[in-house]
């Protein structure tokens, strides 16, 4: 009987320990991301500007930071009219991993894809919170920008991961 109850015991414990993995809390994970944005302004030469440029020309190694933690710089004005909320506009786009090694795909040629995507100025559909506050300081058909999209205001908000992107939107005419 005693062999018994010190083989479940050993058992129980057995399972206590194979059964707690090394995870790391959400917080962690937020702090990683964090550092990782930070390595990577680092590694690029970046200047983090506290205020958006008057006149929307940035120097090559400049990047504005907004308050919902969306890094941006403005590469070309566009043309052509300012976008309006409910605006359609195709965007093309590519996005990379802020790792030393990253992870690309690339869909700013008809070559990688043929369709791109369709969004609509205001809507989360196909979009996200970064995306969005990026058009508005693109504001035209033709535009380009260089984006650092957080986690918290990306398109996959349960992966702790953020992504740099380069987007380049051409308004839809009506």
């Amino acid at each position: 009987m005693k062999n018994k109850l010190i083989l479940l015991l050993g058992l129980g414990i057995l399972m206590l320990m194979t059964s707690c993995p090394d995870t790391k809390t959400y917080s962690q994970e937020l702090k990683e991301e964090e550092n990782l944005i930070a390595d990577w302004l680092t590694r690029n030469n970046i200047v983090v500007l506290d205020e958006f440029p008057e006149d929307s020309v940035f120097a090559e190694n400049e990047m504005y930071l907004y308050e919902n933690g969306l890094y941006f710089q403005l590469l070309s004005k566009g043309e052509g009219d300012t976008l309006r909320h409910g605006d359609t506009f195709i965007l093309r786009y590519s996005q990379s991993t802020l790792d030393e090694n990253p992870i690309v795909e690339d869909y700013l040629t008809t070559q990688d894809r043929p369709y791109p995507t369709e969004i609509t100025y205001g809507s989360l559909t196909n979009s996200c919170e970064g995306w969005q506050t990026a058009f508005e300081a693109m504001k035209r058909g033709e535009s380009r920008a260089k984006i650092i999209v957080p986690s918290q205001i990306g398109r996959n908000q349960s992966v702790v991961t953020p992504y740099f992107y380069e987007l380049r939107i051409r308004k839809i005419p009506k």
